[in-house]
């Protein structure tokens, strides 16, 4: 069972934080590779045609320096990284790099190269992800998340990680796929910890409640037999790869946001690492990201996110 992630990087601290997280979870994990990918700036869009000032062998041999410093760079950032995870414990056997030339947007060249690599997930350090810097589109981080359906995405953030997972999971084909992607990728790795967290929210907190007491009974109830039925399945997936008492499930009613619940999990139980679904069941195809996931995304501190789906 071979497992091959890539690791964007460009030798920033964000990057080398992915780094340690990566040696945390899987320096001592068997079949598991890192390719390490690094972006080289395109050069600067002026020097692609005429310039005024510069005859054409000077734009030319101007336009070669810059690419030639840019591929330099790019190979140091790869360089960097590798040696970085073979002194956290990876063998050089494990870790490849690679690099290639900026054209167009960031992100999307990183998720290309995810897909047409067949690469089981995508990691990057979290940057511009806060409440403020969501505005700023053009964060490659957000992006990835955004746009990398189908691709999942590891934003690593803290510094002090551990082995405990918080699997938000819905009762749908999205939770069995965030099951899937963790056993799949944690296979063999007898010290992880991992409570599964479905939440069940009520209908209307209050005095109305008691007014819509009948149906959110029945809701319930219904509930109630889709999550027995959602967790033998799960069962079923994990039952080869994990000791019974690897995994804990945990199932809460709220009248608060489920977003919330989820982030005060998290802190609470002291997990590293938040694994979840792109969306929910009620969630559009359309939309890029569902609400809970977008909510923990911009919330979530000092903790790693896997998004899956």
């Amino acid at each position: 069972m071979n497992r091959h992630i890539l690791l964007a990087t460009d030798s920033s601290t964000y990057s080398q934080k992915a780094v340690s997280y990566l040696a945390t979870l899987f320096k001592d994990a068997k079949n598991f590779e890192i390719t390490v990918f690094c972006v080289a700036p395109a050069p600067p869009s002026y020097l692609l045609g005429p310039v005024p000032g510069l005859n054409e062998l000077e734009r030319q041999e101007k336009l070669e320096k810059i690419q030639a410093e840019n591929v330099t760079w790019a190979n140091k950032c790869v360089t960097e990284a590798k040696e970085a995870l073979v002194r956290e414990g990876f063998s050089e056997d494990q870790i490849h790099t690679k690099i290639t030339i900026q054209r167009g947007d960031l992100a999307r060249i990183i998720l290309r190269e995810a897909r047409d690599g067949k690469y089981d997930a995508v990691v990057a350090g979290r940057r511009g992800l806060g409440r403020l810097s969501s505005w700023w589109v053009g964060s490659v981080t957000q992006k990835l998340v955004e746009y990398g359906q189908n691709v999942p995405v590891w934003i690593v953030d803290g510094q002090k990680w551990n082995k405990r997972f918080l699997v938000p999971v819905d009762l749908g084909e999205t939770g069995l796929k965030v099951i899937d992607h963790l056993g799949f990728i944690l296979a063999e790795n007898p010290q992880a910890e991992i409570e599964l967290l479905h939440i069940i929210p009520s209908l209307i907190p209050g005095e109305e409640s008691r007014y819509l007491a009948e149906l959110e009974s029945s809701l319930l109830e219904k509930e109630q037999k889709e999550a027995q039925e959602f967790f033998q399945e799960v069962q079923k997936i994990l039952k080869d790869t994990f000791d019974i008492l690897q995994v804990k499930v945990k199932i809460k009613r709220s009248p608060r946001g489920v977003a919330s619940i989820i982030l005060k999990e998290a802190k609470e139980g002291n997990f590293g690492t938040v694994v979840m679904g792109r969306r929910g069941r009620g969630g559009f195809k359309e939309l890029l990201l569902g609400s809970t996931s977008s909510k923990v995304l911009y919330n979530l501190t000092d903790r790693s996110l896997w998004i899956v789906g």
